[in-house]
């Protein structure tokens, strides 16, 4: 039979009972053999392809045959029918336009050796290559990557990924674990795939440990929860007065002339180098002028101030060189803020909506962002931010605003819509939701790299073109929106309802993210030589901002593939890739040593407010590298390992797991030193030595839920005894001694050689708050709306909330359901005593 009766034949049972047509005869050439009309080999790539250098473009394309068994022996099967990692096998697309891949090894009278010539070793390189460029496509066409969360925990099972027909939405957005769907009833929280409760969620036995404990009553925990009352009351009581039973003056808030030029000064040399919200030249004109008459000043300015100074109060206080609970403006930065936001809600109508008005706005976010002081509230304005901008037009080309398109507006304007979108960005990973902002319907173009200086009012014309590689005072917000729609794209696909990002296209973006990343290096490293000296901090903060924010994308855009290695091992590049990135996060927040040699401002003054949450994520992923390697260990003991060097391999891995665990302590030791005086930092600190005792009880062989009931009681000793004012190093020690019972005043009984050592007797603070707050011990000021702590039961406390009194502190962490903080779930979600269920020591 002929190769064309042969074809005709196949269908020959579907055609009777009509007029049988005339078919083509199916093409054996490759369409650029068919296209130019020349002879063919049927090589994979063929003679004349080679010859012309189209060897990427010589396809062998036809019809799909049926079901014959004589064409499947001569053509190979389609791709899409192909069996995928999973298992499970893929039906081919339906249609008459489908294609498949023919291979000329298999192609008809393939036995007969004048019809396929020889080809040499490069040529079957070059097939295989081809094909499995093919089949790649074939692949991320058929079935997109699993999500993580489909091989995070033994709770989540693979489940049809088919589309509703009424929603459209893929089944996939099922797999978000329960942590990101938090609280019930009118009070209710929601946090996306880059928050870092998903990473939590993977340490499976801390959950069952919460969740499997019998609630037995403990002494240590009773006197904890009662010390917490008196102290949640208290500053309950002083945040009322301070802010409610009295109007804000913004005239008499500013601190005297030495304080307000030393943060002024914190605030440009930090924020302002990267985040563009003021004209320098002409804030400091203000600046003079306010102080040489004070009354006369505007009260918009005096918002502006404030909210600058509460952004510098940030870097106010060195690391290691006083305690955090000594900061004298962290309580004058709260007031501020709040000044400031009455201030903006009192006179936010619609003819007050100006450039000033919106840069006021930005300082406040940056200086809520940077103190980390109410983090859902943060997010609400920064949607409000948002939309006063686009109001004003912030979105589209200054220049089409002719009234206002002289060079210096022009650029301001894009200064601090690029800022804008910074801060939603960063706030939209935080959280784990798609950014606010649509860069597509945006068409502000980017800053220029020119210094504030050479912008003036009067300016008709655009200064003179500078470099990009010069350093101007606008020199890192251009490097930095360079990457911005890279950035946006990442953040959106992450945080998408469905996960439908390729992994190809995530090695792409990862690659120009990394690109990226080693051009800045390399540019700061080799300006180093001509940078003053007297500018040499300001510009290592600038630097250090930048390489974090890069690798915090990074580590967001990589780690859903880095959680899903078990079930696709190709991903373990991603693994690599986030654990660098974790690592090279954590050596940047890590308090340097020695710290008289550290020049300030530093990015470490950032570990306890806008990158607390970005060090913790960054920790607990170098902690599910160790719990992988101590799992792959585990499972390639054996008969198997008898062949190989065992002693070399195993101290090569225990000195990598050495270093990484070395990092992670390290980094709870900074959030122990970080820890405030109501509770602030508590939180991850907790958490963190949990997860840490995890990873060493796994790395040992040992089982982790005793490790971690130690270490559960041990953190909590720590943190009762730095609020009550002991030092990091000392609580420390006092964690490890027998345990305290407590005064009826909630403060542990301790030797007078305590007090002497601290020059302070912690039993006074109660006295004197007593004195100042007859109303603490009998009842609640009539401004306390509900229930009050002192007043609520065991039952409706949170453990966990037990160590912060600002409930923007640290946003909660699901465990099970066990650790619903008062500010995301409610009083109504604590049921049982976690700590009371810890058996004696």
């Amino acid at each position: 039979m002929t190769d064309e009766q042969d074809y005709l034949s196949h269908g020959e049972g579907a055609d009777q009972g009509r007029v049988v047509q005339r078919r083509r005869r199916p093409p054996l050439s490759c369409t650029e053999c068919r296209r130019r009309k020349l002879k063919c080999d049927r090589s994979l790539p063929c003679g004349q392809c080679v010859r012309s250098k189209t060897a990427d473009s010589c396809v062998f394309v036809g019809p799909q045959p049926g079901a014959s068994s004589d064409h499947s022996q001569r053509m190979s099967p389609p791709v899409s029918r192909m069996r995928l990692p999973n298992g499970s096998v893929e039906d081919p697309p339906t249609g008459t336009g489908s294609m498949f891949v023919f291979d000329s090894k298999l192609g008809p009278k393939s036995n007969s050796k004048n019809r396929v010539s020889k080809r040499s070793q490069p040529d079957e390189l070059n097939e295989l290559r081809h094909r499995l460029r093919v089949l790649e496509k074939a692949l991320n066409k058929s079935q997109p990557v699993p999500t993580p969360e489909t091989s995070i925990g033994e709770g989540f099972s693979e489940v049809d990924t088919s589309i509703t027909d009424s929603t459209g939405v893929d089944d996939r957005v099922r797999f978000l674990p329960d942590c990101c769907f938090r609280g019930k009833k009118g009070k209710t929280r929601y946090f996306g795939r880059s928050h870092y409760s998903t990473t939590v969620s993977f340490f499976q036995d801390i959950g069952s440990f919460l969740r499997g404990r019998e609630s037995i009553k403990d002494k240590e925990y009773s006197d904890m929860k009662r010390f917490k009352t008196e102290l949640w009351t208290r500053d309950a009581q002083d945040h009322q007065r301070a802010f409610r039973e009295q109007a804000f003056k913004l005239d008499e808030m500013v601190p005297a002339r030495a304080i307000a030029d030393q943060l002024v000064q914190h605030y440009l040399d930090t924020f302002e180098t990267t985040y563009r919200v003021l004209h320098i030249p002409t804030f400091l004109e203000q600046y003079a002028n306010y102080w040489n008459n004070p009354q006369e000043a505007d009260l918009g300015f005096i918002a502006q101030l404030l909210a600058v100074m509460a952004a510098g109060s940030c870097f106010s206080v060195q690391p290691l060189q006083q305690p955090e609970g000594q900061d004298p403006h962290q309580q004058p930065a709260m007031k501020w803020i709040m000044a400031v936001q009455s201030y903006i809600s009192c006179n936010f109508v619609s003819p007050d909506i100006n450039l000033k008005m919106i840069q006021t706005q930005c300082l406040l976010l940056v200086a809520r962002m940077g103190l980390a002081s109410d983090s859902d509230v943060s997010w609400a304005s920064s949607g409000s931010l948002i939309r006063s901008a686009m109001t004003m037009g912030l979105h589209r080309d200054p220049t089409r605003f002719r009234k206002k398109s002289r060079p210096f507006w022009c650029e301001l304007r894009r200064r601090i819509w690029n800022t804008i979108v910074e801060l939603d960005l960063k706030i939209s990973l935080d959280r784990g939701v798609p950014p606010s902002v649509d860069l597509d319907e945006c068409d502000c173009d980017a800053p220029s790299n020119w210094d504030d200086n050479a912008l003036t009012e009067s300016l008709d014309t655009n200064p003179t073109h500078l470099s990009t590689a010069t350093y101007t005072q606008n020199f890192y917000q251009t490097l930095l929106a360079k990457t911005l729609p890279l950035r946006y794209r990442i953040a959106k696909k992450v945080n998408s309802l469905r996960f439908n990002l390729p992994y190809d296209d995530a090695l792409r973006m990862g690659e120009e993210i990394t690109r990226s990343l080693q051009y800045a290096t390399s540019l700061f490293e080799d300006n180093a030589s001509g940078i003053n000296p007297v500018d040499a901090a300001k510009h290592r903060f600038a630097q250090s901002l930048h390489l974090f924010t890069m690798r915090k994308f990074l580590l967001a855009l990589h780690r859903p593939f880095s959680l899903s290695v078990l079930r696709l091992p190709k991903c373990s590049y991603s693994r690599k890739t986030c654990l660098e990135a974790s690592l090279g996060m954590l050596s940047q927040m890590e308090i340097p040593s020695p710290v008289d040699s550290v020049l300030y401002p530093h990015i470490t003054q950032l570990g306890r407010g806008m990158f607390r949450d970005e060090t913790f994520h960054a920790a607990i992923t170098v902690c599910v590298e160790l719990s992988l390697q101590a799992q792959e260990m585990g499972q390639s003991s054996g008969p198997a390992m008898e062949s190989v060097n065992s002693s070399v391999l195993m101290s090569m891995v225990q000195s990598q797991q050495t270093v990484m665990l070395e990092a992670v302590q390290r980094t709870l030791d900074d959030f122990g030193r970080r820890i405030g005086p109501g509770g602030k930092g508590c939180k991850p600190y907790f958490f963190l030595s949990m997860i840490l005792a995890s990873v060493k009880s796994r790395i040992k062989g040992e089982d982790p839920i005793q490790n971690v009931q130690a270490l559960s009681r041990r953190s909590v000793r720590v943190c009762r005894a730095v609020l009550n004012g002991v030092a990091y190093s000392d609580a420390l020690a006092i964690a490890d001694q027998p345990y305290v019972p407590v005064s009826h005043r909630g403060f542990p009984f301790l030797p007078s050689s305590f007090y002497m050592t601290f020059g302070r007797d912690l039993n006074s603070l109660t006295d004197n708050s007593q004195q100042n707050n007859p109303q603490q011990n009998n009842e609640a000021p009539a401004a306390l709306a509900g229930p009050t702590p002192m007043s609520a039961s065991s039952a409706e406390i949170d453990p966990a909330s037990l160590f912060s009194v600002d409930f923007g502190d640290f946003a909660p962490i699901d465990l099970g359901g066990w650790f619903d903080g008062l500010d995301a779930g409610g009083s109504d979600l604590w049921n049982n005593d976690f700590f009371g269920s810890l058996p004696p020591i």
